[in-house]
């Protein structure tokens, strides 16, 4: 601030020179007694190019042509400050009564440099020079001394207007460097203890961005103090208006709206990353609240504020760190119904992992969203639509660190039963997802239907399931599943499959099979579920299960052995059926040849006994106590043997 009020009263007493000196010095000499006394206020050298135009009234002004302001000593980078032309102007009448008022201030194309060396000191903190001898005088020139100047009488600027303006800053304490150029700026301050109005245009990626509004007390913030603001943005992309309190310490105070059409091309042309947001998750976005920004500006904190993007509405409380490599947010968020499938992928048409005839999505999935912030947050919604899966109220944290997010579920009404645990999103280095999940009274007819387009399946289960899966598309993810689960279930039933004609020996498809309980766990390896101990209980049969689920390929090898525990007078009869094929339309048949094995065992091994009898008794073999004809059979062959090899040896 040191540097404005230098540069301010170094200006005014340049105008009090000319209107002094204007009837007995040429316009060149004017100019260099301008120079001069610049440099004495801002101990820098002061170079004006030419000389100075001078106009008398009703506005006393002068117009200087190239102006330059040197750089700090330890500045290798030439001037802090140049502009082709500078145009000053005063009310002449005021000044009689001692009274500044700027009619205009003009500089075209200025070129400001601003830097900070490593010892973080900057090239705009001026401390004036020390007094110095008196210049030669000129013929009909009035004397200048060199006392201090008296304190500024209060001074007003009706416009004030740059144009074409470039400002460099570089940071070498930091590596930080930024560039702007093309900046207008129009300022009036027509009272000195009123508002004053500002307009600024920046062009930070070509396209005009715009800031206007009103400032209460300029001197109070030019003084880093605290005034009341209303100010607006308008840029490519959305608009946004702040009314309340601020300085330029940064600090803020007040009522923040934002009415953002496209989030891209308005962090495009503020100069930053573009920012391609999700639909419903800030693609478009309205949103007002109350806005508090701490000094130095490394606290944002927003309360009683409302948001809208998509279709999406909540409410928010939240607190965001900008120190540090990433903003970091701690957030809470309170919604109706939220639309998530801008984030799944989904259309809420068709599943965002495609259809049992094109298989897996392999669509790419950007999730570099998750490496543009870290924090905690809170999300409390009635229903939430993930496109391939409506969920009902959900309870949910999500916490973000360094690109991986952990969304802890506390309650998630989830396909008539309840989710809980948690889910992982790892995008580190590629993007892999993982959970340990628990669900309980989960409608299987839905899930199944959601997750797999198996409609097959009804009643209520409860599962559990650890998961990992790799990659940067659905199809990559489902190909490379690993982990373990189980399911159990009480009463439901299995459609496309009676067991009671099977046993009567009719066609088995097409019916309805009912169960009371189901048990089974599984594994999970590069994609492809494995199952060995399904145990199913029904009315008189028992069913067991052993295969294969290809979760990647959307594949099924299956064997499935019900058992009827009462058939064969009670001795049973098993009949085994193959699933086998794409899961959502598997072909179901007998596996008769299994079938044999596991039914005809008494039966073989009854004629197998039968036929090792008949070998005895033609060998004359005899049986001693407890020793099988199988056994008997093998121990008379070897004490033939033996009697055999006796005889050889003793010729």
């Amino acid at each position: 601030m040191r540097l404005i009020r230098l540069l301010i009263g170094a200006v005014i007493v340049f105008v009090l020179l000319v209107g002094v000196g204007l009837f007995f010095v040429p316009g060149d000499q004017i100019a260099r007694i301008a120079a001069d006394e610049l440099t004495r206020r801002t101990g820098r050298d002061v170079q004006i190019a030419g000389g100075a135009k001078v106009t008398l009234w009703p506005e006393l002004g002068v117009t200087v042509g190239a102006l330059k302001i040197a750089n700090a000593p330890w500045s290798q980078n030439g001037p802090m400050f140049q502009a082709e032309e500078v145009t000053i102007g005063v009310d002449a009448a005021a000044l009689i009564d001692r009274q500044i008022k700027i009619r205009a201030l003009r500089a075209a194309n200025p070129e400001i440099l601003l830097e900070r060396n490593a010892e973080g000191l900057g090239n705009w903190e001026l401390a004036a020079a020390k007094p110095a001898p008196p210049a030669p005088a000129v013929a009909d020139a009035p004397v200048q001394t060199t006392a201090p100047a008296k304190p500024l009488p209060a001074f007003t600027l009706d416009l004030a207007e740059i144009t074409n303006a470039s400002i460099y800053f570089t940071d070498r304490s930091t590596g930080t460097e930024i560039s702007q150029r093309g900046i207008d700026l129009t300022l009036a301050w027509p009272d000195a203890g009123g508002p004053a109005r500002v307009d600024l245009t920046l062009r930070p990626n070509g396209d005009p961005v715009r800031l206007s509004g009103t400032v209460a007390d300029p001197q109070a913030l030019a003084g880093a103090k605290i005034t009341d603001l209303d100010l607006s943005l308008s840029a490519p992309g959305g608009e946004a208006r702040f009314v309340g309190r601020a300085s330029v310490a940064p600090e803020a105070q007040g009522q923040l709206t934002l009415d953002v059409a496209d989030t891209a091309t308005l962090t495009e042309a503020l100069g930053l990353s573009r920012l391609d947001l999700p639909k419903g998750l800030g693609r478009d976005l309205e949103a007002q609240g109350e806005l508090t920004m701490t000094r130095e500006g490394t606290l944002l904190s927003l309360r009683k504020a409302g948001l809208r993007s998509g279709t999406n509405r909540a409410a928010l409380e939240a607190d965001v760190t900008l120190r540090g490599a990433r903003p970091k947010i701690r957030a809470q968020i309170l919604a109706e119904a939220l639309d998530l499938t801008g984030l799944t992928g989904g259309t809420g048409e068709a599943p965002a992992g495609g259809t049992p005839e094109t298989g897996w999505s392999t669509a790419p999935i950007d999730a570099s969203a998750l490496g543009r912030l870290d924090g905690e947050i809170s999300v409390t919604a009635a229903s939430v639509d993930l496109g391939a899966i409506d969920l009902g109220a959900t309870r949910a944290v999500v916490t973000i660190d360094n690109s991986r997010a952990v969304a802890t579920l506390r309650e998630v009404r989830a396909f008539g039963g309840n989710l809980t645990g948690e889910f992982v999103a790892n995008n580190r280095n590629g993007l892999s997802v993982g959970g340990d999940l628990q669900a309980s009274d989960i409608a299987l007819q839905s899930l199944l239907s959601d997750l797999a387009g198996i409609t097959r399946f009804t009643g209520a289960a409860s599962a559990r399931v650890k998961f990992l899966g790799v990659g940067q598309s659905v199809a990559a993810i489902m190909n490379s599943l690993s982990g373990s689960g189980g399911v159990d279930t009480g009463r439901g039933t299995i459609e496309g499959i009676d067991l009671d004609r099977l046993f009567r020996g009719g066609d088995p498809t097409g019916g309805t099979t009912i169960f009371d309980a189901t048990n089974a766990t599984f594994t999970m390896d590069k994609g492809v579920l494995r199952n060995d101990d399904l145990l199913m209980r029904l009315a008189g049969i028992e069913a067991r299960g052993t295969g294969t689920v290809g979760l990647g390929q959307q594949q099924i090898d299956y064997l499935f052995t019900p058992v009827s525990l009462q058939a064969r007078d009670g001795r049973g009869l098993a009949i085994p059926v193959r699933i086998r094929g794409a899961w959502a339309n598997p072909k179901i048949t007998v596996d008769v040849e299994k079938a044999i094995q596991l039914n005809a065992q008494e039966e073989k091994s009854k004629v197998e006994q039968k036929v090792r009898d008949e070998v005895a008794r033609k060998l004359g073999i005899e049986q001693q106590d407890g020793e099988s004809t199988e056994d008997a059979l093998k121990r008379t062959l070897e004490e033939e043997a033996k009697k055999g090899l006796l005889k050889l040896l003793s010729r």
